[in-house]
């Protein structure tokens, strides 16, 4: 386990444990107000029996009372201090439970009125004026049902205000299962949605990454304001993979380059050697017979040997051009000029295969936006694609014009065997080649097509078996800015 990872607070594993810890610690807070709640009220249960068994004693008291006064019973004395002592009981248990001051207020007015009615009972009791049904002078009897009705009074409050803190111990309850749960749950959902959606988010911007990296695109993944979590440094490392698969694309563009010129090095040695003969032959006739030609003989030689130098030479600084690594550099250029370029390179050794070169380039056609070595590896490539199809005796048609003056459309045709149907679809994907073993990499295409997306551009293939294939390279027509 990397323990440092795990320490770090933005991580994604961290901000999980600490959310995990942060519910266990809700979860253990609630369920202990629960229980202290349930007990809270379990006890005010309880007061409350104390509370009905004491207004209950009470109006019993009340009833022996009026029995005694009435002399319906004999037994209602006896009754009476018997309900007496039951609701000194209820007293003695009902004041280390009362917790409320209001409650704890009028539970000692209670037991003092209590304490008065016993006291004037007792009176009456020995005075023995309650044998008589009516007294001139019954004083104490009087007192006995004014603190009767007011012990009733007392313990009917008592009753009603315990009951209504058990309302309230209810609501108390009913409120923590309810809206602090649902507040909890919606705190989480939101920070839950939030770090889900951060986390999808990124994942799918680097989903499509991949797509355009499978399509070979080299695009920097850019993210503002990314927490440095997993994901992220899963996209960094994205990037640096990135920058160096473009690296090794730069690298394999100058080895096809290098291939390229490998390709055509016989045409190219031929091309050079001519104009070698020539100055060669030129010096041998210069040296022989100096001595009999007169200056504009010499004259004559000399300057052939000149433009047989500066043949030479020219093919030497195209071919050097062509092979000759070099960061990139976009800037408008006319497409006329770079497919002239490049079929100044390929043109003897299409020569030398007996292979026709015809170009259809319209007039007047609008610039591009781009970088002239690597769109003359575009057409060479294709170019030598063609020558290698065709194999001796054939014809290649390169054609350039403007499309709905948005793209300029080059067109390479050639009259090779064309490609299968189920290759077709194929001939751009990374080392996918029909050509036998050791003869090709499949790399050539895959290489043209991740140029011209670079470009804003893209190409298309039509073929037909017998007949021949065309690649279509569509380049977006440079916009000045005015």
């Amino acid at each position: 386990m990397n323990i440092p990872r795990m320490l770090n607070p933005y991580t994604i594993r961290h901000r999980l444990f600490m959310l995990s810890g942060i519910a266990i610690v809700m979860i253990i807070s609630l369920v202990s107000v629960y229980s202290m709640q349930f007990v809270s009220l379990e006890g005010k249960l309880v007061t409350m029996e104390r509370v009905d068994d004491l207004f209950n004693g009470i109006l019993e008291l009340r009833r022996f009372e009026k029995n005694i006064m009435l002399m319906l019973n004999s037994d209602s004395v006896a009754e009476a201090i018997g309900a007496q002592n039951r609701i000194e009981l209820s007293l003695e248990q009902l004041i280390p439970l009362i917790k409320i001051s209001q409650e704890k207020e009028l539970l000692n007015i209670l037991q003092e009125n209590f304490n008065k009615y016993t006291e004037a009972f007792k009176q009456w009791r020995g005075s023995g004026k309650y044998k008589r049904k009516s007294s001139p002078d019954n004083q104490n009897g009087q007192m006995v049902r004014l603190l009767g009705q007011k012990l009733v009074d007392n313990a009917s409050r008592l009753v009603r205000l315990n009951r209504e803190n058990i309302s309230e111990g209810f609501k108390t309850i009913l409120f923590w299962l309810t809206f602090m749960p649902a507040t909890l749950f919606t705190v989480g959902a939101i920070l839950f949605f939030y770090q889900t959606q951060s986390i999808l988010l990124r994942l799918s911007i680097l989903e499509q990454g991949t797509k355009n990296l499978a399509a070979g695109e080299f695009r920097i993944i850019k993210i503002p304001h990314s927490s440095p979590d997993e994901v992220s440094g899963l996209i960094d490392n994205f990037n640096q993979m990135v920058e160096a698969l473009e690296q090794k694309q730069e690298q394999l563009i100058q080895s096809k380059k290098m291939a390229s010129i490998g390709t055509f090095s016989s045409g190219i040695a031929h091309e050079i050697n001519n104009p070698l003969n020539n100055i060669s032959l030129s010096a041998d006739i210069l040296l022989e017979d100096f001595d009999s030609m007169d200056e504009k003989e010499i004259r004559e030689i000399l300057s052939d040997i000149m433009e047989q130098t500066e043949r030479a030479s020219k093919i030497v600084r195209n071919l050097l051009d062509f092979s000759r690594a070099r960061a990139p550099d976009r800037e408008p250029l006319y497409v006329d000029y770079v497919l002239h370029k490049t079929t100044d390179l390929i043109a003897n050794e299409l020569r030398i295969h007996k292979i026709a070169l015809h170009k259809e380039i319209a007039d007047n056609i609008p610039r591009v936006y781009g970088d002239q070595h690597k769109l003359q590896q575009v057409f060479l490539n294709l170019i030598i694609n063609a020558e290698q199809a065709i194999g001796d005796y054939g014809r290649i048609v390169i054609k350039a014009r403007t499309c709905d003056n948005k793209y300029i459309r080059i067109d390479i045709r050639d009259t090779g065997p064309g490609i299968s149907p189920e290759n077709l679809d194929r001939i751009f994907d990374p080392f996918f080649t029909t050509k036998e073993a050791g003869k090709g990499t499949g790399l050539g295409l895959a290489i043209v097509y991740g140029i011209v997306e670079k470009h804003g551009g893209y190409i298309e293939v039509t073929s037909k078996i017998d007949k021949g294939t065309t690649f279509s390279v569509y380049l977006p027509v440079y916009q000045e800015i005015m």
